[in-house]
């Protein structure tokens, strides 16, 4: 059994871990659930020895965890695969699973041994590995997830410590990943399950978990709750889905992609021939499983990639939301106000005659924290120290104050809980509302369904539009996977 007893974390002013108890018993699925900043996070990296608690301890069969040490842990046998992939970008994903337990320990390190051993190991799983020799950097964020989890069972551990694993996942792949826990658990293994998806925790969960401000207010079994119930624990109130702009509100077009192509070095197409438009007041999805192109797309409308062929027009502004916070998003060592002026249009808000005005800087990110309700100590606290929730409506905040005609969200709620989730899809309509253009790229499709008019799929570098009847999720799921009538 892994147990954390009194466990208490402090960062700063922020309390995240207040006296917390939790245990996993062998052979079990144990959901943790709870907000954003709620404290999950921090409990598993107790656990994993990715950070010392203030006071408490941990234990694996009444054994002490060595405080703070990641290699304790896992000669232990706990592995944790976390929220945000931690591999080496500029090190093909070989290398990066030679570091983990597929190393055969020769004196030459024999990367196609590795790659064979993992490729058997992903077959397994259900899921293939990229092309041979290919870097971490070019791989999709969802691709990162699965090798970390490989990574992870590598090490063939007792007990396995998943932070948000299906965040980036299609309903193509949720099915066969949750079959994967299942399997874990039949051979006795613990299985600790960080989710905001409360439907997955009630699917696959044997135990429950609820934490809130740092503190556990619940422990429960899937057939003593519900939904909706974990989700008043979570927060305290029942969370209303925003409304879906009506599509008659749709103004002259902001956006506009003409036969937008894109090959790689092999003259592969990556993208091919893409062509769509967005409107003033409305929000245009595009669902499709994780590493068809969307990443590409949204490289090309930041502008930092070039197009093969086509064009991308727009009228006004363009402000891009990366999928990726950590990496493309913020820079974690800076302050929150510095991230924020990152932003062109923010940094010209603060500036007269080249000089920066950092009182005015300091005092428009004290007001996004408030608007926002982006739970940080202050303008002046580093983007790291945010939870990966309050760390996404920062970037969502940084869009909005920049004024842009037209906003690119790519999987903007990955990892928000049921009232973060609300804030943004909310922030967005509001935005559709006052005339925006929003184009929103999503593999959650219950997302896409809830808040779009109009919505794209896109599948090997191809992109359709839908019609209204063709709104059914399995459809829609198919259709994703590549499927054609």
């Amino acid at each position: 059994m892994i147990r954390a007893i009194t466990i208490s974390k402090r960062f700063g002013r922020t309390l995240a871990l207040d006296g917390v108890d939790f245990e996993a018993r062998p052979g079990e699925i144990h959901a943790l659930v709870g907000e954003n900043g709620a404290g999950k996070t921090t409990l598993m990296k107790v656990l994993a020895g990715s950070l010392a608690p203030d006071s408490g301890e941990a234990s694996l069969d009444e054994h002490p965890l060595q405080a703070g040490s990641p290699r304790a842990a896992l000669e232990a046998g706990i592995a944790a695969v976390h929220q945000s992939p931690m591999l080496f970008e500029r090190m093909t994903w070989e290398e990066n699973l030679a570091l983990g337990g597929f190393d055969t320990g020769a004196e030459v390190l024999d990367l196609a041994a590795v790659a064979a051993r993992a490729r058997a190991l992903a077959a397994k799983l259900g899921f293939e590995l990229p092309p041979g020799a290919t870097t971490v950097e070019n791989r999709s964020v969802a691709e990162r997830v699965r090798l970390e989890v490989l990574r992870a069972l590598s090490f063939n551990p007792r007990v396995l410590i998943l932070d948000e694993p299906t965040s980036v996942l299609a309903p193509s792949e949720l099915a066969a990943f949750l079959d994967v826990l299942r399997n874990l658990r039949a051979e006795g293994r613990i299985v600790v399950l960080i989710t905001h998806k409360l439907g997955e925790a009630m699917a696959v969960a044997d135990r429950i978990t609820v934490l809130r401000r740092g503190q556990v207010v619940a422990r429960t079994t899937p057939a003593e709750t519900s939904e909706e119930k974990l989700a008043s624990l979570m927060i305290g109130e029942i969370v209303t889905q925003p409304a879906r702009p009506a599509t008659e509100n749709r103004g002259a077009s902001v956006l506009r992609i003409e036969n937008l192509s894109l090959e790689d070095r092999t003259r592969r197409k990556i993208l091919d021939q893409l062509s769509f438009d967005v409107a003033g007041g409305e929000i245009v999805g595009i669902a499709g499983v994780d590493g068809n192109g969307q990443t590409e797309l949204v490289e090309l409308l930041a502008g930092v990639r070039d197009p093969s062929a086509g064009k991308i027009i727009s009228s006004g502004a363009l402000a891009v939301i990366p999928q990726n916070r950590d990496l493309d998003g913020l820079i974690l060592d800076m302050r929150l106000w510095e991230n924020l002026i990152l932003a062109r249009p923010i940094r010209e808000q603060v500036t007269a005659h080249g000089w920066l005005n950092t009182s005015r800087a300091i005092e428009l990110c004290r007001e996004l924290i408030e608007r926002f309700r982006i739970r940080a100590p202050g303008p002046e606290a580093s983007a790291g120290a945010l939870s990966g929730g309050n760390r996404q409506r920062l970037e969502v905040a940084r869009a909005i104050a920049s004024r842009p005609s037209a906003i690119v969200a790519h999987n903007i709620c990955r990892g928000l809980d049921l009232a973060a989730t609300a804030d943004v899809h909310r922030t967005i309509l509001d935005f559709a509302a006052g005339g925006g253009a929003v184009l929103l790229i999503s593999s959650d499709l219950d997302e896409l369904l809830a808040i779009c008019g109009r919505l794209l799929i896109i599948s090997g570098g191809k992109i359709r539009e839908t019609n209204p009847g063709e709104r059914d999720p399995e459809r829609l799921g198919l259709m994703m996977a590549g499927a054609r009538d």
